[in-house]
């Protein structure tokens, strides 16, 4: 009798055990969170290092190199990642508990309310993308909310796209562009008097989805195919109406794979073409307007040279390769070298030949190797190729410094053709000094000697 009161009383005493999750702690505990990201789970993994980390997260930290535990810093004898079935279930076990999240619609309309609100628009921003994760199968339906009212509702994700509080958060609203782009496109060909300003709102949102990193690339190809598949001609004329922001569309579709040499030989052809680029150009100073030109050039040549020089494209190209960063000077030079190959080129180059040769020789030692060969280049087709053009000869040899900028190229790392046309450039240079009665900027059997 008393050995069965004392098993009643310590059964008392021991004290069962608390559920893992509860429905009175609403808070998301640490533990669920990914160190990196700082958001909750959704595909716990593990390293050798005993840290645990979000699939997505840590796959990315790898790809970029690192074979280091981002939480530890312990060099990683494996980058095997193994699932943490145990904190997914508990994960699992926890957003049971908690109320049920609000609708796409419910959370557009907070984001709409967020005007002025940072943390309220990024909060709102931040629910809509866990619901277009592929493991939610909610894809769907956060595009019909999107769609339902693409009017108010674009205008809101790309404001938050622009000024959001964090990169993470900006590319999030990229990505929920990305799930009504399809329907988006649609406004490029669309009539009525609202026409224009549904368009600029399209090829805005186009624009910020084909620049986004986040975006995979099956999804821009898939836009890509949308934008040919319909009336190519009124897409291609929306865009380049739309600007710096069009532009950029219309380089995904010129440097893409999918559209065929039929597709783009359409693009390339069409008269306003170039014209509208080097007046984005001018505009905005557009890098992709640039590259639009060299993807025409590339897939139409002589026809297409012929049509850029006539549009006014070297005075703007002359302009970026004075003041643009180095990768777009370079691709900027590499259209004046196509410009200088035709005669309409060359001649519209001598034309310009004091602006052409400043920024020219302004920028031959600050780019790169490809940058530095392309800048040779045009001098010497406008200089010597043919009989050259004593406006570019005059221009040349007044340059400062023409013949110390000459005399580096050839010593460095530069191909053989290059160190001919420079070889060839400093003999133009001595034969305009000599016809104007100038000494000699050096002796022409000793440029192998560098003059400082």
């Amino acid at each position: 009798m008393e050995a069965a009161v004392a098993r009643q009383q310590a059964q008392r005493r021991i004290r069962p055990p608390e559920p893992l999750v509860t429905v009175a702690s609403p808070s998301t505990p640490a533990a669920f969170r990914c160190p990196i990201s700082l958001e909750v789970m959704r595909s716990p993994v593990s390293l050798p290092t005993g840290a645990t980390y979000d699939r997505a997260s840590i796959q990315r930290w790898l790809d970029t190199g690192h074979r280091t535990c981002p939480a530890t810093r312990l060099p990683l004898a494996s980058t095997d990642l193994v699932p943490n079935l145990l904190l997914r279930r508990l994960i699992h076990l926890h957003a049971a508990t908690l109320p049920p999240s609000p609708s796409p619609e419910a959370v557009l309309s907070q984001l709409a309310a967020a005007d002025g609100e940072p943390a309220a628009a990024e909060k709102a921003v931040r629910s809509l993308a866990a619901k277009i994760a592929p493991e939610k199968g909610k894809r769907a339906s956060v595009a019909s909310a999107v769609a339902a009212d693409l009017d108010s509702a674009v205008p809101a994700l790309l404001s938050f796209a622009k000024g959001g509080a964090g990169a993470d958060a900006r590319v999030d609203a990229v990505r929920i562009l990305a799930t009504v782009a399809p329907e988006l496109i649609a406004y490029l060909t669309g009539e009525g008097t609202e026409k224009r300003g549904r368009v600029r709102m399209a090829v805005e949102a186009l624009a910020a989805v084909f620049s986004a990193g986040g975006v995979s690339e099956d999804t821009k190809e898939g836009l890509i195919a949308a934008l040919i598949a319909g009336d190519l001609g009124r897409t291609v004329t929306a865009l380049l109406e739309a600007g710096a922001n069009g532009v950029v569309v219309l380089e995904a579709i010129l440097t893409s794979p999918v559209p065929d040499a039929d597709a783009k030989t359409a693009i390339a052809d069409r008269s306003e073409l170039f014209p509208d680029l080097v007046r984005i150009l001018k505009d905005a100073a557009s890098p992709a307007a640039i590259r639009c030109m060299a993807e025409a050039v590339q897939v139409r040549g002589r026809p297409a040279r012929a049509s850029m020089v006539l549009a006014g494209a070297v005075p703007a190209l002359a302009l970026a390769v004075a003041a643009a960063p180095t990768a777009v000077a370079e691709s900027a030079l590499g259209l004046l070298v196509e410009a200088a190959r035709c005669s309409d080129g060359k001649a519209a180059i001598g034309t310009d030949a004091a602006e052409v040769v400043a920024a020219v020789m302004g920028r031959m030692i600050r780019v790169g190797p490809a940058g530095r060969e392309a800048a040779v280049a045009v001098l010497w087709l406008a200089c010597c190729a043919g009989g050259g053009d004593r406006r570019m000869r005059e221009a040349v040899a007044s340059a400062p410094e023409a013949v110390g900028k000459l005399l580096v190229v050839m010593q460095g790392d530069c191909s053989p053709a290059t160190s001919r046309m420079a070889g060839e450039l400093l003999r133009a240079v001595r034969m305009e000094h000599e016809r104007k009665g100038l000494a000699a900027a050096y002796y022409s059997r000793t440029i192998h000697v560098m003059p400082y």
